[in-house]
């Protein structure tokens, strides 16, 4: 499987999970703890916007990775996922994947932290959720500012 290609000498910090159809693998809103790379069947990422409309943002396939948002900036999850069919994933805590990325240059870690705060702006547009609170990034901030 092609992410799982990129596990290998991941400590004790992964499991795998399985999940039945219509089970919830995180909230949004929750506190990010781990990311996911699916490797059986389908999971289903929605947004809840303020009016209570549901908007699908994504439908994984076996290889995509997920949750990782939430590992990075420290905000809470932005979308539900939410297992679509009888699914597996193999999990990594927050604490490995943190470890991880702490060996990454200062400087790629925060492009990473601008791209994920412009998709989430972008995941927002498009779910027409306009209540978010717009933060503004510069080259020298590693989180978003009032």
């Amino acid at each position: 499987m092609k992410s799982e290609n990129h596990l290998h000498g991941l400590t004790s910090e992964i499991t795998r999970r399985k999940y039945h159809s219509g089970e919830v693998i995180f909230n949004q809103g929750e506190p990010g703890d781990a990311v996911h790379v699916l490797r059986q069947g389908k999971v289903d990422i929605r947004f809840d916007g303020k009016a209570g409309e549901s908007h699908q943002l994504a439908l994984l396939q076996p290889g995509d990775i997920f949750g990782e948002m939430a590992l990075f900036d420290e905000r809470p999850r932005m979308a539900s996922a939410i297992a679509q069919g009888e699914c597996e994933t193999i999990v990594v805590s927050k604490e490995e994947f943190q470890r991880r990325i702490g060996h990454t240059d200062p400087a790629i870690r925060h492009l990473i932290m601008l791209l994920i705060h412009r998709l989430r702006e972008a995941d927002m547009h498009l779910a027409g959720d306009q209540h978010l609170q717009r933060t503004h990034w510069s080259a020298g901030s590693d989180a978003g500012g009032q």
